[in-house]
């Protein structure tokens, strides 16, 4: 996507990060099936491309503009326990982005950050 060690194609990146999402929740979903009570490897692997996907609707790039997906990425990987999206939902049900403004989720998914070691500054309420 940023052309780290190649040439920037977001384009691509996108296609990318898209199959990374769909294998990992295959690989995650055959784990689950397994009995391995919460799941694989492949849940850190899924979280972290559902949030990747998610910045990349959120600042366009690769793809069109989207709050209303950069926000369900962002809730669907802080559901799966991503502290990082935990505070992106927030931001976005705080500011109103890709969703009505809802003050009280915003401190839900902040308080749940915070429980998983998240310190931002101002936000431990």
């Amino acid at each position: 996507r940023h052309g780290w060690g190649c040439q920037p194609n977001p384009e691509l990146a996108i296609t990318y990060l898209s199959y990374a999402a769909s294998n990992s929740a295959e690989i995650e979903s055959l784990a689950l099936q397994a009995g391995m009570k919460k799941g694989g490897a492949a849940k850190g692997e899924l979280v972290l491309a559902i949030f990747e996907l998610a910045n990349c609707f959120r600042h366009g790039w690769g793809v069109k503009k989207d709050p209303v997906a950069a926000k369900s990425y962002y809730e669907t990987a802080a559901n799966l326990g991503d502290m990082d999206a935990m505070n992106e939902i927030a931001w976005c049900y705080l500011e109103g982005f890709g969703c009505k403004k809802d003050k009280f989720k915003a401190a839900q998914f902040l308080r749940l950050a915070e429980e998983k070691g998240s310190s931002q500054v101002g936000n431990s309420w």
